[in-house]
């Protein structure tokens, strides 16, 4: 175990940060509860279309102005009045509200919301993103998933601890300039995969518009 904004935090065996060699973890079987297994020559063509489109990101991330991306940041908590940055997850065990992750090597932040940040914090950190899940939408226009990233990725914190988890997560994404923001999908309770897909969230990754 090791410490990482003040918690315990599992290590893995291929790094706490994410890179090309750790970014993919094949499973034949589908994660979307159907049963279905995947064939040699859909995992190999998936597998090439993800390590594609994981390129044409980092590369993305690589052309953005990180000092724009700070200024984006600062003046978002100073429009919402409501986000402070922390340093400790500890006491936010069992605390609900809204929480901002930042990856400044990538100029890209996260918006989400939890009925205990600690917990949905480390819950990030502890996931692979879904083998099939990986692209969401096409190759060329799918943002990364949040969850392909690992602890050391997440570089600072901000939280809004409340009660109120409904009808404000949209409006903070809505607020945040898009081309920095990891989100895939409109904030909320979603129904389900069919919801999800109808809004989700792609970007031109051949610029940064």
């Amino acid at each position: 175990m090791v410490m990482h904004f003040g918690v315990n935090i599992r290590e893995k065996t291929d790094g706490l940060k994410l890179t090309r060699d750790n970014y993919i973890k094949v499973r034949d079987k589908s994660s979307f509860g159907t049963g279905k297994v995947y064939s040699e020559s859909f995992i190999n063509k998936h597998k090439e279309d993800s390590l594609y489109n994981y390129d044409l990101n980092i590369e993305y991330f690589r052309l953005l102005s990180k000092k724009e991306f700070n200024n984006e940041l600062i003046q978002f908590v100073s429009e919402t009045k409501s986000f402070k940055e922390i340093t400790d997850l500890a006491p936010l065990n069992k605390v609900s509200g809204y929480y901002i992750m930042v990856l400044d090597e990538y100029a890209q932040a996260y918006i989400g919301r939890s009925e205990n940040i600690k917990k949905r914090m480390q819950d990030h950190w502890a996931k692979q993103k879904e083998f099939d899940r990986l692209i969401f939408g096409g190759k060329e226009t799918s943002i990364l998933s949040i969850d392909s990233f690992r602890a050391y990725d997440t570089t600072r914190i901000f939280v809004h601890p409340t009660n109120e988890l409904y009808g404000h997560e949209d409006n903070f994404i809505n607020l945040f300039d898009k081309k920095y923001l990891l989100n895939r999908t409109i904030g909320g309770t979603l129904s389900g995969v069919i919801e999800a897909i109808n809004n989700r969230k792609t970007r031109k990754l051949s610029d940064r518009g």
